[in-house]
């Protein structure tokens, strides 16, 4: 990835309405459980001292709506997000390179369940332009895999085989539309 010009120069927040955060998890081996969180926030600073990139989720907007029970395990049970403990999920980036081809590598610190630990995740931006109302925007669309279990995510149900109900790899998918600060 040859490096670009620095494509970003001010201050951008995520336009919330055209924002997402998603993971994906193998289930059973036979399918991939998806879900989302419908509170998202992000901030890019860019200026002469570099790009930052800082994020978060409610864990109490994820998309898991039935059955109850399964809800209730994942967002406040100890073996999951414990959001009475954990409310947030935290992002903050210690380097971006952007390629000249459109392609961005990001390291950083995620925080899940008090835990942080460092990730890199790697996708695309688009350039800064201006809507039909004056404001700049721009994108970053970043994707990750991690291991649940670095971050306490450790439950586990035995099939009848003896593999795994849930995977242990999560993919993570961050779909930023930032705008400019004026």
């Amino acid at each position: 990835m040859a490096v670009a010009v620095k494509p970003f120069t001010g201050e951008f927040v995520a336009d919330r309405n055209h924002s997402s955060a998603l993971f994906t998890v193998q289930h059973i081996k036979v399918s991939r459980f998806r879900a989302s969180f419908a509170d998202v926030d992000a901030h890019l600073a860019a200026d002469e001292e570099g790009t930052r990139l800082e994020g978060r989720a409610r864990v109490d907007s994820i998309s898991i709506a039935d059955p109850p029970e399964l809800r209730e395990h994942v967002v406040s049970g100890q073996d999951f997000f414990d959001a009475g403990e954990h409310p947030e999920i935290r992002f903050r980036s210690s380097r971006l390179d952007f390629g000249d081809d459109g392609s961005v590598r990001v390291l950083g610190d995620l925080e899940l369940r008090g835990i942080t630990r460092p990730i890199e995740a790697s996708g695309t931006y688009r350039l800064p332009v201006t809507d039909p109302f004056g404001a700049m925007r721009a994108a970053i669309e970043l994707a990750a895999t991690i291991d649940r279990r670095e971050w306490g995510f450790g439950w586990q149900m035995p099939l009848p085989d003896g593999d795994d109900a849930l995977g242990w790899e999560v993919e993570l998918d961050v779909r930023l539309e930032l705008v400019q600060e004026r």
